[in-house]
């Protein structure tokens, strides 16, 4: 059905179907709308991944919704021996993080007096860590031993009529631009008659 936002990217999706598989990131609908008008106007335009949770990503590789991306938490550290976990990155919980935090500590990755989840309407995941670690020496560790920091691998595969084709983000603005001002055209006509 038409619709007037381009809500493929704007949601994203996820699905496997036979022999194929997608992976579409979300992105911000202001920064969406802006590169649709940046579009008609002829200008060049260049759109990354949003995510609801925040977090930080690195999109060095992510070539156009088809490379890699890396996500990481975000942290701060009130004192020395005290991270806080602020905003999470793609798909994790408060609960996976904690988790594979905590199977990371069994392991002896790190090292953690506790863990407490204070998340209510913001994310807030208190690290105390143990008696002579300290935050700055464990939150390398954190990224590279628990999902504090998350490879995402995007694939922009979709169906363009009938046919399953690999695109780009940008290349899926302009077609959904391209169809808006088609069906704008068309109710202005409908408005005319």
């Amino acid at each position: 059905l038409p619709a007037k936002i381009p809500l493929l990217l704007l949601l994203g999706a996820e699905g496997i179907a036979v022999g194929m598989a997608t992976k579409i990131m979300s992105h911000n609908f202001g920064e969406l709308l802006q590169a649709q008008i940046d579009y008609l106007r002829g200008q060049e335009f260049t759109l990354y991944p949003d995510f609801l949770r925040g977090g930080i990503i690195d999109v060095a590789d992510y070539n156009h919704g088809n490379g890699r991306l890396l996500c990481r938490v975000k942290m701060e550290q009130p004192d020395a021996k005290t991270i806080v976990v602020t905003e999470l990155p793609y798909n994790i919980t408060t609960q996976s993080l904690i988790e594979s935090i905590e199977k990371a500590a069994k392991a002896g990755k790190l090292k953690i007096a506790s863990i407490n989840d204070y998340t209510a309407e913001n994310v807030e995941i208190e690290i105390k860590l143990a008696r002579g670690i300290y935050a700055r020496d464990t939150i390398e560790a954190l990224y590279a031993f628990t999902d504090c920091e998350v490879s995402i691998v995007p694939n922009l595969t979709l169906i363009n009529g009938a046919t399953p084709e690999t695109s780009t983000v940008s290349e899926v603005l302009r077609l959904n631009t391209a169809r808006l001002k088609d069906d704008l055209e068309k109710e202005l006509h409908i408005e005319q008659g």
